[in-house]
């Protein structure tokens, strides 16, 4: 059986854009009804679709026009879902710490000071970020923006949004932890 997307693959390998639009055209539906069926977040399947067509174009270099691009676009979209699901756990279990270790600060049990040092350490923390991570943390963790208000403030993706807090949450867990 003939492959059908070979003229295409082999093009978009070459970087022709145009073969990159239909390749795009015949299956962007396809991965983003995928995408939505698993995480029933429209916003999601969207961010997957945005992902799974940017590394596309990331790898056409070694794109082989012989293999099934199909399931390698249906791979591709699987593994972006999982990543998704992966933030989303770790971010969920960082939060739970965080969480946790500011209820024992404030349940009366420690004193005064304890629970200062522990704001003095979360501030130095967010103070060392990075500039744009530390902005989408204070966006989405301080001011409790949604992170497609924040995206749309720092004129980023929600992808890259979620990126930051991912990487934020796990840089001020880990400096907490060691400075503490």
């Amino acid at each position: 059986m003939e492959n059908p997307d070979y003229f295409c693959v082999k093009c978009l390998k070459d970087g022709d854009t145009d073969a990159f639009e239909v390749l795009y055209k015949k299956y962007h539906r396809q991965i983003f009804y995928a995408s939505l069926k698993l995480t029933l977040s429209e916003v999601l399947a969207q961010d997957v679709t945005q992902d799974v067509f940017l590394k596309i174009w990331e790898k056409r270099d070694s794109l082989d026009p012989n293999k099934n691009f199909a399931a390698f676009i249906s791979t591709i979209c699987r593994n972006a879902i999982f990543d998704i699901f992966k933030r989303a756990t770790y971010e969920e279990d960082v939060k739970k710490e965080l969480q946790q270790f500011a209820e024992v600060a404030d349940d009366g049990q420690e004193d005064e000071e304890y629970h200062e040092r522990y704001k003095e350490l979360l501030n130095k923390a967010i103070a060392e970020l990075p500039p744009q991570r530390r902005t989408a943390f204070e966006l989405c963790k301080l001011q409790e923006k949604s992170y497609n208000e924040a995206a749309g403030l720092m004129n980023v993706s929600r992808s890259t949004i979620q990126d930051h807090i991912v990487k934020a949450n796990k840089f001020i867990r880990d400096y907490v932890l060691s400075h503490g």
